[in-house]
């Protein structure tokens, strides 16, 4: 059974031919900088301290696994669309990222992340017609739910339905422990 009591950090890489030894099942959170992917994990964890949290946008700049109940990893990656960052660092991160969500066979599912509180973004529309180019497997989590209405979450869930049917919208905060537990119950489902 999975249940996210043992969680241990493994390591960070930007080669992904280091990648983690055993090799088991892997699961992957992504999407804009900032945009909660960090307090996610710690809450999915049950702490606020195993994964580095931060207000300034491109914290994670390096991809971070970590080994859940011995089970399989919880793989954190690079915020996409940080404009600050050079040029040539953005073009890095993207290879980084797409290397990682491409060339990768232990990959069981991909949670892209989005703010609950803003419309669809074009960077994000960019990474779902990626994915979906790709025909990779994805779930939408929305984070920051706490932050708006429910009529307005409401809204924002039927809208993302209306423009992308096919894939799971899920919702989410990190203050919401109903929703923490759902989420451990989607990733158990996955049967890892």
């Amino acid at each position: 059974m999975i249940n996210f009591h043992n969680v241990q950090f493994i390591k960070s890489l930007i080669n992904l031919e280091h990648r983690p030894q055993p090799e088991l099942m892997e699961i992957c959170f992504i999407g804009r900088s900032n945009v909660g992917k960090s307090s996610l994990l710690n809450a999915l964890f049950g702490t606020r301290k195993l994964v580095k949290v931060s207000s300034t946008p491109g914290k994670t700049q390096l991809v971070n696994y970590f080994m859940v109940d011995n089970r399989f990893y919880c793989v954190d990656l690079p915020g996409y669309g940080f404009a600050r960052l050079p040029k040539k660092e953005q073009v890095k991160w993207q290879k980084m990222i797409e290397g990682y969500l491409l060339g990768n066979d232990c990959l069981k599912k991909i949670y892209l992340l989005l703010d609950a509180r803003h419309e669809l973004q074009t960077i994000d529309r960019q990474m779902i017609e990626w994915l979906n180019h790709y025909g990779l497997d994805y779930s939408i989590i929305l984070s920051k739910c706490d932050k708006i209405s429910k009529n307005a979450l409401n809204k924002t869930i039927n809208d993302f339905k209306k423009n992308i049917p096919s894939v799971e919208i899920l919702p989410f905060s990190i203050r919401n422990n109903e929703m923490i537990v759902g989420l451990k119950k989607e990733i158990a489902r996955l049967g890892m």
